[in-house]
């Protein structure tokens, strides 16, 4: 670890690049040290750089108006004002206990997690924010989400990660909306 913290900016993200574009699935998950632990895919000729899209983002994300921000959820949208409107695609919520990554950093993403969310959104709806959020449709979330409930929307989303290929498929994710449409 110590090796890739003594790389340069460039380095590291092109080293990032790499292993998403070679692991299974182009999945991205840490381990409990915030070390990658994706397994390897088994790509003929895997598609490493598209170098027209590379520089279309790069130049997209380095218009003046472009802010990336790595921050916890609920410090991103401390300045969100009224009129704004925030998409939340939070790690979900686990539909069973052998159905529970949510690994995608070290910390993990539990339930008071998902309750801070709520809280989040809630004050994002009292501040006169657009308010957009997606999960796993789990009796927790639905029950969590009440509030909304005339606002929840079930869409069926295609899983294409799952170790047995029979496994993938459609399940129900809910959007909950603090508007209409």
């Amino acid at each position: 670890m110590s090796k890739y913290k003594n790389l340069s900016a460039v380095e590291r993200a092109a080293r990032i690049i790499y292993l998403n574009k070679t692991c299974y699935n182009g999945l991205f998950r840490v381990n409990s040290q915030g070390q990658f632990n994706v397994p390897f895919g088994r790509y003929k000729k895997p598609n490493i750089l598209d170098e027209d899209v590379l520089k279309a983002v790069s130049k997209y994300l380095n218009k003046p108006q472009v802010k990336l921000l790595n921050l916890d959820f609920a410090e991103a949208v401390k300045k969100a004002k009224k009129g704004d409107f925030l998409y939340f695609d939070p790690p979900y919520d686990p539909v069973s206990d052998t159905a529970s990554f949510t690994g995608y950093d070290a910390n993990g993403f539990n339930r008071n997690q998902q309750e801070r969310l709520k809280e989040v959104v809630d004050d994002l709806t009292q501040r006169g924010c657009r308010v957009m959020l997606s999960n796993s449709q789990t009796d927790f979330i639905m029950d969590l989400y009440q509030d909304y409930q005339d606002k929840i929307h079930i869409v069926k989303a295609a899983r294409n990660i799952n170790s047995k290929g029979l496994k993938r498929g459609k399940v129900n994710e809910i959007i909950v909306l603090n508007f209409s449409v």
